[in-house]
C-alpha cells in the first residue's frame, strides 16, 4: 500500500465521522463498623453523560460500566446514516472491541485502585500514630502501645491535675504580689 499524499488524507478527513462521549463518574466511600466491630466499606456512584442528559446512580461498578456501553451503542447507531443493519452490525462489532478489551481488565484495574486507597490509608495512620507517640514522648508521657490507652489516660489525668495545681499556685502568687504593692 503506498502512502497517502496530502490530498488522499484530508479526503479521508472529510469522510471520517467523529462523535464524543463523555462520562463524569462520582465516587462516594462509606466507613462504618458493623454490630461486631469489624471495620465495613461500600463504595457508590453516579456517573451522568455529559453531551446527553441520561444518568444513573449505582453501586455496583458493573452497573457504570453496563450505563456507559448502552450510552456508546447509542451513540453509534444513531451515527450510522439511514441505520442499514449490516453497517449497524459491522460497526458496533468494531466498536465492542474496546469493551471486550477493557472488560477483561476493569476489574483488577479497581483492584489495584483499591490496594492502593488501603495502603495510602494504613500510611497515613502509621504516620498519626508515630506523631501522637512523638507528642506524648516530648510530654514524657509513658506509652507502651497503641492498645494502652487506660494508661494514656490515666496519665494525661494526672498531667491536667499537676496544671490545675500550678494555676491555683499563680493565681496565691498574684494575689500575694498585688498585695505587697
Amino acid at each position: 500500500m503506498a502512502p497517502m499524499n496530502a490530498k488522499e488524507i484530508y479526503e479521508q478527513a472529510l469522510n471520517t465521522q467523529r462523535s464524543v462521549a463523555s462520562f463524569m463518574l462520582r465516587l462516594t466511600q462509606d466507613l462504618w463498623q458493623d454490630e461486631n466491630g469489624e471495620p465495613r466499606v461500600q463504595w457508590r456512584g453516579h456517573i451522568n453523560h455529559v453531551q446527553g442528559e441520561a444518568e444513573k446512580t449505582f453501586t455496583d461498578f458493573a452497573d457504570a460500566l453496563a450505563f456507559i456501553q448502552d450510552q456508546l451503542t447509542e451513540l453509534t447507531l444513531n451515527a450510522i446514516p439511514g441505520g442499514a443493519p449490516m453497517e449497524q452490525e459491522k460497526v458496533l462489532k468494531e466498536s465492542f472491541k474496546l469493551w471486550e478489551q477493557f472488560a477483561s481488565s476493569y476489574s483488577s484495574m479497581m483492584f489495584e485502585a483499591m490496594e492502593k486507597s488501603i495502603q495510602q490509608s494504613q500510611a497515613i495512620r502509621e504516620q498519626m500514630d508515630q506523631a501522637v507517640g512523638q507528642a506524648l514522648k516530648g510530654w514524657q508521657a509513658p506509652i507502651s502501645s497503641a492498645g494502652d490507652a487506660s494508661e494514656l489516660i490515666d496519665t494525661l489525668k494526672s498531667m491536667q491535675e499537676q496544671l490545675e495545681q500550678l494555676t491555683k499556685k499563680v493565681e496565691k502568687l498574684e494575689k500575694a504580689a498585688s498585695t505587697k504593692k
